[in-house]
C-alpha cells in the first residue's frame, strides 16, 4: 500500500528540523540547503515523482510537496539570520574579514513570487535549461519558419538543423510545462507553474538582457475561462506588491494562445501617475492568454473537452519595479555596490 502523501512529507519536514537544530555554521547550513532544497535535493526529487502516484492523489501530492518547499524555505532565511548573528558576535579577524554572503535579489523575489502561486494551488516545477526544439518551439505551436527560431533571436548549441531537430538554450520556461505535461502524463485538471532562467539573443541595454528570469503558469480543465486567469493574476500582483492590484487587458498575439492579450497592472506606486508608470497608472506586465487548441493536443489533452489559460512575467521586472531598479544589467554586473543594497 502506498504511503500518504501527508505522512512522506511530515517525515522528510521532520529530518530536516532535526537537522537544522544541529546547524551552527553558514558552510553547515548552505550543505543542509543543497540537501533538502538544492535542484537535486530530497523535496525536489520528491516532486518529481508526481507523475508515479495514482492520478487521483496527484495533485495532493504536489500541494503537499509545495508546502514543504516553503516551510524549509521559511526555516532557512530564518536561520541564515541565526547563523549570521551568532558569527558576528564571535571575535573578528583585524584583516581579510570577509563579509557574511546573502541571496541575490532576483532569487529574493523568484522565491517569493513561487511560493505565492504554491499558495494559490499551483504545481512548482523545474526543466532542463538546454531544452530540444519539438519542446521549445514545435509543441507550442511555433512553426519552422517563425521568427523566433533564426539564429539572430535563438542561441543553438549548434549550427541550426534544417530538420528542426536541434538543442538551444530555452527561450521560455513554457517549454517546461509542455515537457512536465507530456512526461508525467497529467491528466486535467492541472495547475502549473514553472519559474526559472532563459535566454534570447539580444543585445542588452536598460530594459534588455540576453539571459533573465521567467515566471510562467499553466491552468487546464473542463471550464478554465479568462475570468480565472485574471483573478489569479490579480491575487499573485496584490499580494507581492502589498496592495490591491486590477488589471486590464489589450488584444496580443502570440503563437501559442488564442486569444492573446498584453497584460497591464494598475500603479501599485502612485495614484495619478509618476516615474514607474510614466504618467499613466498604468504598467505593462507581460503577455496571457487561452492555450491553443494545437498546444493542448500537443500536450495530448483533448481541447474538444478542456481549455486552459497561460501567462509569462518577468521575474527581472517584478524585482527592478519593487527597488526601483532602472537598469536590467545591473543584476548581472556583479557590482558588490548594486548587490549590498539587498543584504
Amino acid at each position: 500500500m502506498t504511503e500518504p502523501a501527508d505522512d512522506i512529507f511530515a517525515q522528510l519536514k521532520q529530518q530536516a528540523t532535526e537537522q537544522l537544530k544541529k546547524i551552527t555554521t553558514p558552510e553547515e547550513l548552505e550543505q543542509w540547503r543543497v540537501n533538502f532544497l538544492g535542484r537535486k535535493g530530497q523535496v525536489p526529487r520528491l516532486l518529481r515523482t508526481v507523475k508515479d502516484q495514482p492520478a487521483e492523489q496527484r495533485a495532493a501530492f504536489g500541494q503537499h510537496g509545495n508546502k514543504l518547499r516553503q516551510e524549509l524555505e521559511g526555516l532557512l532565511t530564518a536561520h541564515q539570520k541565526k547563523v549570521g548573528t551568532r558569527a558576528m558576535s564571535q571575535p573578528q579577524p583585524k584583516v581579510n574579514q570577509a563579509g557574511l554572503g546573502h541571496l541575490h535579489p532576483l532569487t529574493l523575489t523568484r522565491r517569493r513570487l513561487q511560493n505565492i502561486m504554491a499558495a494559490l494551488g499551483f504545481l512548482i516545477i523545474e526543466g532542463p535549461e538546454v531544452e530540444e526544439e519539438k519542446y521549445d518551439f514545435d509543441a507550442l505551436n511555433i512553426p519552422f519558419e517563425h521568427p523566433a527560431r533564426a539564429e539572430t533571436d535563438t542561441f543553438y548549441l549548434a549550427p541550426r538543423s534544417p530538420r528542426g531537430d536541434g538543442r538551444v538554450l530555452r527561450t521560455s520556461t513554457s517549454a517546461v510545462q509542455v515537457r512536465a505535461v507530456i512526461e508525467n502524463d497529467l491528466v486535467p485538471p492541472f495547475q502549473i507553474a514553472s519559474p526559472g532562467r532563459v535566454f534570447r539573443n539580444e543585445k542588452p541595454d536598460p530594459t534588455h538582457e540576453s539571459t533573465f528570469y521567467q515566471l510562467e503558469a499553466l491552468m487546464v480543465g473542463p471550464s478554465v475561462t479568462v475570468a480565472d486567469y485574471r483573478s489569479i493574476t490579480e491575487a499573485l500582483f496584490s499580494t507581492f506588491f502589498g496592495k490591491v492590484a486590477s488589471i486590464r487587458l489589450r488584444p496580443g498575439y502570440f503563437p501559442f494562445v488564442e486569444p492573446g492579450f498584453e497584460i497591464d497592472m494598475s500603479c501599485p506606486f502612485c495614484q495619478s501617475g509618476c516615474r514607474l508608470c510614466k504618467q499613466t497608472t498604468w504598467i505593462e506586465m507581460g503577455g496571457a492568454g487561452m492555450v491553443h487548441p494545437n498546444v493542448l493536443s500537443n500536450m495530448n489533452v483533448d481541447p474538444e473537452k478542456y481549455q486552459g489559460f497561460a501567462f509569462g512575467y518577468g521575474i527581472d521586472r517584478f524585482t527592478m519595479l519593487q527597488h526601483g531598479i532602472d537598469d536590467i544589467r545591473l543584476f548581472w554586473s556583479g557590482d558588490i555596490r548594486f548587490l549590498k543594497q539587498f543584504a
